[in-house]
């Protein structure tokens, strides 16, 4: 039997946990990484070929580096797919996303990687988990033999549950829930539900509606798991043609399974692209959400049992996954479609990883719902509520699968199935969503803290990815400080993910080489999210004086203060007036004129001759006249003086940043991260900030 003490263990070599290995070893930490299968990659490299991310620009940090290597490879071999021309984002062979994981995990020093073991059991002890037992799987799959011998025992002073299922984590005593919420104000589509996505219903409701019989009922259901197939076309239609399955499966029924062509050609020719999914190097992923491949059947009892109980209960949703393929080529007229023969060879060309779309999820310090990943319930129609604490970002809508097998007359898709297009926006996953109760040394990558309905959208790679990032960090950090990570300031890891260019807040246009990438991610978490429906931050546009106080009191998280009318060019209702007040007041509470000493307009002379009165009855302010980088690093300076504490090293130091010209928005959040840091922390006035 072998033992391995290591500072951080890693269940499940799927994307989040690959990520979350990476991270912790990166910051210097021995690293233990068991995979149950035979490769890591998760259902990345089962069956999803591409991140599920509905912008490419979502994507950051490790998953930046993965999706270059992929594009690496693909140049290496010569192979010019038109499907890289046609998708915007990265997309892959199973076995090519694979070999990529396998080779950033080799490449990363201080892992060490098991695949093929498979934990069974763990010892906790005062709240904390002892050690973690594995055997080694039996087959590829990652199935295991009832009572079979430990192969290994890992010693971890931090544990990271990245895998689907979240034994672990229940193995651990850390409360979970299984099932669907029901309807409530901030659930709107909670509950057993009926949609028709893009088709119009049979009773003639528009598409995208919520059909009669959702009764927003809370249950024990959750989505269905697939056996995502990868085929390929073959010549030879013959009944005796290598590709052809011999015979159905156990089970096989006829009646759950459709198959039609999209379309027929003048020519008599059926049209079968538009059913397919298209893959790269002339292969097709079999995927159908709707009396296809898709099976709840036992999936409740599959998470639920134990990992030595679910050969049986895998093999039905492949059994189920295989029964379509032979409906496909017998009564659905397609004989040609056959399972790719340079997939998975050593298992029959079936993936050696289920679609295990939705499993345990934990109770932990903060939650996730449908309010925390739609725009339009607590959000500003552009975004959900801003998340401070955010620690990584997702861009896919809600999309929950179906919670019964069948579809209902009358119906289109079977109860539960949703995919909600109109509320896709980018979101943020809080802090307090990996941490669980009563566990003080596990972080989780996998089974977070969400609803039913949230986890539909943090359960796609991209998010599962940059939570696992986030993971890592933490847990290093929590060794570093010799604490739980649920006493992690949630700033020593945003800082330390900003750092390695993770995006906490997304920007279509500020990507981790933006040379203030840093400042505005940093700015972006104290709230200062300009509103643009494409999700831009402009990073490079001018900034006005009205912009950069705005900035400079919600960012720095001074007290909004309005006394009196101080300035002429602006009113009470200017947008801008209360932060150029507030600035006044907290310059004139410190006995600092922050604003004589400044030019906040170029003055005519003219009219300042002909004025009524000799003196400017109040201080000139335009709030679009635009300023240098010199002038905004100078005034920071004094309001670094006003709040009360100087640092011997200011800010003056950053005059130049902007290269001499006008400030830039990317630039001010620099200036502001720099001045924040100068200040240090609950300085003065900021030491009541909410």
């Amino acid at each position: 039997m072998e033992t391995i003490e290591t500072d951080v263990l890693v269940i499940g070599g799927n994307p989040g946990g690959c990520a979350a290995a990476i991270a912790a070893a990166r910051s210097g930490r021995t690293v233990l990484l068991l995979e149950s299968t035979k490769t890591l990659g998760g259902i990345n490299a089962n069956g999803v070929f591409g991140f599920d991310t509905a912008e490419p620009e979502a994507l950051s940090g490790i998953a930046k580096e993965i999706e270059a290597a992929v594009r690496a490879h693909y140049e290496r071999v010569g192979l010019k797919d038109p499907l890289f021309e046609r998708r915007t984002d990265q997309v892959w062979e199973s076995h090519v996303l694979a070999r990529v994981w396998q080779e950033a995990v080799e490449a990363t020093p201080g892992i060490t990687m098991r695949c093929m073991a498979v934990p069974v059991g763990l010892d906790t002890d005062d709240g904390r988990i002892r050690e973690v037992r594995w055997q080694a799987a039996s087959d590829v799959m990652g199935n295991v033999e009832p009572g079979g011998p430990v192969a290994g025992v890992a010693r971890a002073r931090m544990v990271v549950d990245a895998s689907y299922e979240g034994d672990v984590t229940a193995w651990s005593g850390a409360p979970y829930r299984i099932g669907r919420e029901g309807r409530s104000w901030h659930e709107p589509h909670a509950g057993m539900i009926f949609t028709n996505d893009m088709h119009p219903s049979p009773d003639g409701w528009m598409p995208h509606t919520i059909l009669p019989g959702s009764t927003g009922e809370g249950d024990d259901a959750i989505m269905a798991f697939a056996c995502r197939l990868h085929c390929r076309i073959y010549d030879d239609r013959s009944p005796d043609a290598p590709h052809r399955l011999r015979e159905p499966p156990p089970h096989y029924d006829p009646a759950n399974y459709d198959w039609k062509p999209q379309a027929v050609r003048p020519d008599g020719s059926k049209v079968w692209f538009a059913t397919l999914y298209v893959l790269v190097n002339e292969k097709f992923l079999v995927n159908r959400m709707a009396r296809g491949n898709e099976l709840v059947g036992p999936n409740r009892d599959y998470i639920l049992a134990h990992p030595s109980e679910r050969r049986e209960l895998r093999q039905r949703f492949i059994d189920h996954a295989l029964g379509y393929l032979y409906f496909i080529q017998t009564e659905g007229g397609m004989p040609e479609l056959g399972l790719a023969h340079d997939e998975f060879p050593d298992n029959g060309n079936i993936p050696y990883q289920l679609y295990i779309r939705e499993g345990r999820r934990i109770v932990g310090h903060a939650d996730m719902t449908e309010a925390d990943v739609s725009p339009y319930i607590t959000g500003d129609g552009l975004r959900p509520p801003l998340k401070p604490d955010a620690v990584a970002v997702g861009d896919w809508t809600f999309e929950s699968h179906a919670c019964r097998d069948g579809t209902p007359e009358g119906y289109v898709f079977p109860e539960g199935w949703i995919l909600n297009r109109a509320t896709r926006t980018p979101y943020q996953v809080p802090y307090g969503c990996l941490l669980p109760r009563s566990v003080d040394n596990l972080l989780v990558a996998g089974p977070i803290s969400a609803s039913h309905l949230a986890f539909g959208a943090v359960r796609c790679e991209a998010a599962r990815l940059q939570i696992g990032i986030a993971a890592g960090v933490a847990a290093a950090l929590a060794l570093e400080r010799g604490c739980p990570p649920a006493e992690v300031p949630v700033g020593a890891v945003q800082d330390e993910l900003i750092a390695r260019r993770g995006q906490l807040t997304f920007f279509k246009d500020v990507p981790g080489h933006h040379p203030h990438f840093g400042g505005i991610q940093w700015a972006a978490l104290r709230c200062f999210v300009p509103a643009d429906p494409k999700w831009r931050f402009f990073p490079d546009h001018p900034v006005g004086w009205g912009e950069f106080a705005e900035a400079t009191i919600r960012v720095l998280g001074l007290p909004v203060s309005v006394t009196g009318m101080h300035f002429e060019g602006i009113t009470r209702q200017t947008p801008c007036f209360r932060y150029v007040e507030s600035l006044y007041d907290l310059g004139s509470r410190a006995g600092i004129d922050l604003f004589g000493v400044m030019k906040l307009a170029q003055v005519d002379p003219i009219p300042e001759i002909l004025r009524l009165y000799s003196e400017p009855r109040l201080l000139p302010f335009t709030p679009d006249a635009p300023l240098t980088g010199a002038e905004a690093a100078g005034f920071l300076s004094r309001v670094v003086d006003a709040v009360g504490r100087r640092p011997e090293d200011g800010v003056n130091g950053l005059a130049g940043l902007d290269g001499g010209g006008w400030l830039t928005r990317g630039a001010m959040c620099t200036l502001l991260r720099a001045a924040d840091a100068a200040m240090g922390p609950g300085a003065g006035v900021r030491a009541g900030r909410p």
